[in-house]
């Protein structure tokens, strides 16, 4: 039974974020189907814990092939709307599912960057077993097109604790390559960069 979440209405009980991003793993990697974890779940892999309610799910599958995977998130427990989910996959290149009241962000090819994200995911434990996340520079790159404030901290966090097993070029060049060198992302990935190195003794 999945543990209790004691924030749910009624305390109804709902699968925590690892629990059910484990599920999810289980039943993709018995399909198949490549993926990777990223948010909040592959910061504390990657650098630091921070809490979360939902999961974010990056799946390797374009979007005119997505139907079996949408079928393997419903067998693992998700409440699918194919049709919307379709339909956003198309648009935004992503959409939301759930399983209980936990929500799983889901996103799937839409820029070239998911070419070389694939080909650098890597595995960490979850749930006593290995699982595969989000690079720590993938992380960071796809965090800096969101460019919320919360974004923008969780990467503080991390390149200060990645130190010099970042590849702080490979953000770069993927930055330059998605918003060109004027975007305001660009200027305050470098910021970042002289804040963390100036912060150390």
């Amino acid at each position: 039974m999945a543990p209790l979440d004691e924030d749910s209405p009624g305390g109804v009980s709902v699968p925590a974020a690892t629990v059910l991003a484990r599920r999810l793993a289980d039943a993709l990697e018995a399909a198949g189907v490549p993926y990777a974890i990223g948010g909040a779940l592959a910061l504390g892999v990657w650098g630091f814990p921070r809490a979360t309610n939902d999961v974010d799910l990056n799946l390797f599958v374009e979007v005119d092939r997505l139907g079996p995977a949408l079928e393997i998130l419903r067998r693992a427990g998700c409440v699918v709307d194919e049709a919307q989910a379709l339909a956003c996959a198309r648009e935004r290149g992503d959409f939301t599912v759930r399983a209980g009241m936990t929500r799983v962000d889901v996103f799937v090819p839409s820029v070239p960057l998911y070419d070389a994200a694939r080909t650098r995911i890597r595995a960490a434990p979850l749930e006593g077993r290995p699982a595969w996340f989000l690079s720590p520079e993938d992380l960071i790159v796809f965090k800096m097109l969101f460019f919320r404030t919360k974004d923008i901290l969780d990467i503080e966090r991390l390149v200060a604790f990645a130190g010099a097993d970042l590849d702080r070029g490979y953000v770069r060049r993927w930055l330059l390559d998605l918003v060109g060198e004027d975007d305001d992302r660009v200027g305050r990935w470098e910021r970042i960069l002289r804040d963390v190195d100036d912060a150390v003794p």
